[in-house]
C-alpha cells in the first residue's frame, strides 16, 4: 500500500494510541534500509524504516511503512 510520509506518520501515531497501554510490554522493530547511516559510526537514521509494533507474545499489532526518520525518543511517554 502506497501512502505519503505524512499519512504514514499519522498511521503510526494512531497505532501507538490504539495499542500501547500503560503496564503492558510491547516490542517495536525498525527495519532500516541497508544503506542507512544508522549502521555507520554516526548512528543517525537517514532512511524511511518500516515500523512494526508487536505485543509481548510476538503478534503483530501494527505495521507501517515509510513513516520518516527514526527518532529514538518517539516511543517515550509524552514525546510528540
Amino acid at each position: 500500500m502506497s501512502q505519503s510520509k505524512r499519512q504514514a506518520r499519522r498511521a503510526w501515531a494512531a497505532a501507538r494510541r490504539k495499542h500501547i497501554k500503560r503496564g503492558h510490554v510491547y516490542h517495536v522493530q525498525f527495519h532500516h534500509d541497508p544503506a542507512c547511516a544508522i549502521y555507520s559510526q554516526e548512528r543517525i537514521c537517514c532512511c524511511n524504516p518500516d515500523r512494526i509494533l508487536m505485543d509481548d507474545r510476538g503478534r503483530v499489532l501494527a505495521r507501517v511503512q515509510g513513516a520518516g526518520f527514526y527518532d529514538p525518543l518517539e516511543l517515550v511517554e509524552g514525546a510528540q
